[in-house]
């Protein structure tokens, strides 16, 4: 299994709770990265250190880390710079690098 990042991932809650998240873009990379460039990631969420929190349970068994949170509105939110490493894999609750994917 492979990170999705075309999903967006919040908390479960109700309907109206969910109307008050704003959906925050979150940079991650691999926890040992030959790139500084990152992935990008949307949650929902209803402030920036909610947002890290579920962003940071997403990646954790993927051993990646959340490295900033872009809030709503900022003239960077959408921005895809660089070149980021490839996403590990995590087959049958084993983490494997991806060292097919370029």
């Amino acid at each position: 299994m492979i990170l999705d990042l075309t999903e967006i991932h919040s908390k479960p809650g109700t309907s109206f709770l969910n109307s008050f998240k704003n959906t925050f873009m979150v940079g991650i990379r691999n926890r040992e990265a030959n790139s500084s460039s990152l992935h990008n990631m949307y949650v929902r969420a209803f402030d920036v250190e909610d947002a890290l929190a579920i962003a940071d349970e997403v990646v954790k068994p993927f051993d990646m880390i959340v490295k900033e949170v872009i809030r709503p509105g900022d003239e960077i939110f959408g921005l895809v710079e660089g070149d980021a490493d490839p996403l590990p894999l995590l087959r049958d609750g084993t983490l494997h690098k991806n060292i097919y994917e370029f």
